[in-house]
């Protein structure tokens, strides 16, 4: 009976103390954006002008300006046809020379090939043949020794100080476009540059299956950048707009939604800040800041890219009383866990303390005459 009394008596105290130092054995510390949390790491970015510099860094100023509104097309760009030729042969025979070479400039009348006629002869009649244009030769169809007929073409000369960027636009825009508008151009080559442009003409009829109608660019093209059969991008200006607070497109970050620039502090330049945006209108240019940037503050255009992956400058936020008084704040978050200590010591020493009683009880009660025998 004693034995069972005391076994029953310390299956009490651990099913009472397992739950208190099972809640002592759990980890406390405080979670991400709690009051005793760890430090902030959402405050500005320290970039030293020598970093700078090394990143690349270009900035630019938020400025009220009027934003024009364009239609984006996606183009191709041709050499024009009235400012192009092709050299080919007026009789049978074979090639016996050529004096131009792909991508080499030539005048108008310059020899650029010569043909051996077929016809009988000590030496064969040969036949040399000039450019019709000047221009650019922009391909070459022969060699030394082949055979040619005059159906076939064996240079062609562009002139490429101007050009053609051929675009599309659905049945939808056709009414945004007109002659004489005015064009930016970009192509992948050359990212930074734009070429301008004025719309010439528009097709005849729209494709069939695309409905879409074909514009013809006329591009000024100094110093001959562009080439035939480069992409490019077109941006129709189709109108402007009023005065509106506007930064550079380069200088947005993000994704729809989550847009943001890197700012840098008035008094501090080597701190940068990212800073929420909303914007507005936009074009190929620039694009409107609608809530974010006030008026001559500076934006970071060019190398924010790598800004990105900066780790911020550690910040005390507000509120943390263990940054501000170097641990005081700590040791009342650990004090809610020593009570629990506390209550469970109390508990365990109430239930030893019952032990004890019951066990004096038990020896001090009658023995009956089968416990004697």
């Amino acid at each position: 009976m004693r034995r069972f009394v005391w076994f029953s008596m310390i299956g009490v105290i651990v099913h009472l103390a397992s739950p208190t130092f099972a809640h002592e054995g759990e980890d406390h510390a405080a979670a991400p954006g709690s009051e005793a949390g760890a430090l902030v790491t959402t405050g500005p970015i320290e970039v030293s002008e020598v970093a700078q510099r090394n990143l690349g860094l270009t900035l630019a100023e938020a400025d009220l300006q009027p934003i024009e509104t364009t239609l984006r097309v996606t183009g191709e760009i041709i050499a024009d046809p009235a400012l192009s030729g092709t050299v080919s042969s007026r009789i049978s025979g074979r090639i016996s020379a050529v004096f131009a070479q792909e991508g080499e400039q030539v005048e108008k009348g310059e020899r650029v090939v010569e043909v051996e006629s077929l016809q009988l002869g000590d030496p064969p009649p040969r036949v040399r043949y000039s450019s019709p244009v000047s221009g650019l030769v922009t391909d070459r169809h022969v060699v030394v020794g082949d055979e040619v007929e005059p159906s076939r073409h064996l240079l062609e000369v562009a002139d490429l100080r101007e050009v053609l960027a051929i675009g599309r636009v659905f049945e939808g825009q056709i009414g945004q476009v007109a002659v004489g508008q005015k064009v930016r151009v970009r192509v992948p080559s050359y990212p930074d540059q734009e070429f301008e442009g004025v719309v010439e003409r528009l097709g005849g009829k729209l494709d069939p299956k695309s409905r879409s109608l074909a514009v013809f660019i006329r591009v000024k093209n100094a110093p001959d950048r562009l080439r035939p059969h480069m992409r490019a991008t077109l941006h129709l200006i189709t109108g402007g707009a009023d005065l509106a607070l506007a930064i550079p497109r380069s200088a947005v970050l993000g994704e729809a939604g989550q847009l943001y620039a890197f700012v840098q502090d008035e008094e501090r330049p080597e701190y940068f800040s990212r800073r929420p945006l909303v914007l507005g209108v936009e074009n190929d240019r620039f694009v409107e800041v609608i809530d974010g940037l006030l008026p001559g503050e500076r934006v970071v255009t060019q190398g924010s890219y790598s800004l990105q992956y900066l780790t911020p400058v550690a910040t005390e936020p507000a509120g943390n009383a263990e940054v501000a008084s170097g641990g005081e704040a700590r040791l009342l978050a650990e004090g809610s866990g020593w009570s629990g200590v506390g209550w469970a010591v109390v508990g365990v020493l109430a239930a030893l303390v019952g032990i004890l009683v019951s066990y004096g009880l038990l020896r001090r009660r009658p023995r009956t005459a089968s416990e004697v025998r």
